[in-house]
């Protein structure tokens, strides 16, 4: 399935309409999660499931569950999910529920836009019961982004002929860009559904229509790289390395995500002042928020603009990162369509540390009596939330998989842990840990990248996706080096450093 996303060319009459059946899907949304609110409420107290519950998780927990814990946990399964079901926790019951609200808006949104919005309040609740989710939340009419539909019959209907859409009276045309040629190209398959979207821009918002079509969509790319030559993809928390046979990479992932931030910072600023101007009261002398004022908050129409001027830029942002991998793919499928990366956990690269440890490492630190004094600092618990927020990694490798068969590759995953790419050296064929601020190897009496040369282990992994293969490693050694080489001497020329990642 690919999309097609199209400008609809709004006058102010159809947007006063748009805007109003988003306030309508708002509206459903948040009748729905206090309604799910409430039924997790009823189940928490409900002790049968609780115990179930419990017996369920000590199963999960033994390492070599018997055959006799298998029937069990099955069992314990199906009665905990009649009992979730008998609380009205399903998305057939919360699209049942919804139907009675979502008439008053029948001439606003049809039956199977309400529904998927039922659909969409019911995966959070998966979340809570099934996954790692804590609570479900209310959402604020601007924060609603889309109007999903299920096929191209009810709601939203696109018209390939006349390239508008029909919805509930409104007719809209849509506005074309310089692609017109692939875009009538990629529209012609059959049409899975449509859907509303909004952006912010700084003028107000803009309105497209997401065309959902079957099939894959047609190839932009006129070379490509060939299938036998397999490309290692290093993939870390702010960087890329890629070694193939004919070259190799070594780039920022996103390196001018820093004038956004900068930007936005500047922002936020300028808002705080305006709020706490506009509310003096809401706060103590000491400059934190005063709990205990229930008045309602008054914002002036300059920062409500610069709310609307935030949310833009956060938009900015994201398209830029999403843009900066879609090219650094490319070049990256000029030389092959198969890769090979490290399967990384980056939702756990986000969590802090639990465990509150010292350093084995002394630090002096110096008295007001100016007295030199000898302590074990606490680690850090800070993770790297902040870097994959700017750089999106994980997004990198969803739109590599998804380019690389695309164009009849494909994106092979090998298990961190066992092939612990960054401990192994070919020569002595052995592991040794090293600390992430080092950045050089020392290889056979060569000094390497050490991105580049986990990049170059991913390439010459065994057909088990489990280990380097040390046979091709000596064998295409001498080549690496001399593309590491071509490549750090070229970045230095054009002054491209980043001492903390890449060792220059």
């Amino acid at each position: 399935m690919h999309t097609v996303r199209l400008l609809l060319s709004t006058t102010e009459y159809d947007k006063q309409v748009l805007e109003k059946r988003f306030r309508a899907v708002s509206h459903i949304h948040n009748v729905l999660v206090k309604h799910a609110k409430k039924c997790l409420k009823r189940l928490s107290f409900d002790k049968e499931y609780q115990s179930l519950k419990t017996e369920y998780s000590k199963i999960l927990k033994k390492s070599k569950p018997s055959k006799e814990d298998k029937v069990c946990k099955k069992q314990l399964s199906q009665k905990m999910t009649d009992i979730i079901r008998s609380y009205g926790l399903s998305e057939y019951s919360f699209q049942a529920y919804i139907k009675v609200c979502a008439k008053q808006f029948r001439k606003c949104l049809s039956s199977q836009q309400v529904q998927k919005e039922a659909t969409r309040v019911w995966r959070g609740v998966e979340d809570i019961l099934y996954g790692d989710g804590k609570e479900l939340h209310f959402k604020k009419c601007r924060d609603f982004n889309t109007i999903c539909g299920k096929t191209n019959t009810n709601g939203v209907k696109f018209h390939k002929d006349t390239c508008s859409i029909e919805w509930l009276g409104l007719d809209i045309n849509c506005r074309f860009s310089k692609d017109k040629d692939y875009i009538l190209e990629a529209l012609d398959s059959d049409i899975s559904y449509c859907e509303i979207k909004r952006m912010m821009f700084p003028n107000g918002w803009h309105y497209y229509v997401v065309v959902y079509l079957k099939g894959d969509a047609p190839l932009k790319l006129k070379t490509v790289g060939t299938d036998y030559n397999i490309t290692g993809v290093d993939i870390g928390t702010s960087t890329v390395a890629a070694v193939s046979d004919n070259a190799a990479t070594l780039k920022e992932l996103a390196p001018k995500y820093k004038d956004y931030n900068k930007r936005i910072e500047k922002l936020l600023r300028s808002m705080d002042i305006s709020k706490r101007i506009s509310n003096p009261a809401k706060y103590k002398p000491d400059g934190t928020i005063d709990k205990t004022n229930h008045d309602k908050w008054i914002y002036s129409k300059t920062y409500l603009k610069n709310l609307n001027r935030l949310k833009c830029l956060y938009r900015q942002k994201s398209a830029y990162i999403k843009q900066s991998h879609e090219e650094m793919i490319n070049r990256l499928l000029e030389e092959s369509v198969n890769f090979v990366v490290e399967d990384m956990s980056f939702k756990g690269l986000q969590r802090k540390s639990k465990n509150t440890e010292r350093n084995d490492k002394i630090s002096d630190i110096k008295q007001k009596d100016g007295t030199i004094k000898q302590v074990h600092k606490y680690k850090r618990k800070k993770r790297f939330g902040k870097s994959l927020n700017n750089r999106a990694p994980a997004s990198f490798i969803t739109i590599l998989s998804r380019k690389a068969l695309l164009y009849g590759g494909d994106v092979y995953k090998v298990d961190t842990k066992r092939f612990r790419a960054s401990q192994y050296n070919h020569v002595t064929d052995d592991y040794i840990k090293s600390g992430l601020s080092e950045r050089d190897k020392l290889i056979d009496g060569h000094k390497v990248q050490r991105d580049l040369y986990s990049a170059f282990l991913l390439k010459n992994c065994n057909n088990g996706f489990n280990k380097p293969d040390r046979d091709k490693c000596i064998y295409g050694f001498n080549r690496f080096l001399e593309l590491q080489d071509n490549l750090i001497t070229e970045m230095k020329t054009n002054n491209i450093s980043m001492k903390q990642c890449f060792g220059f």
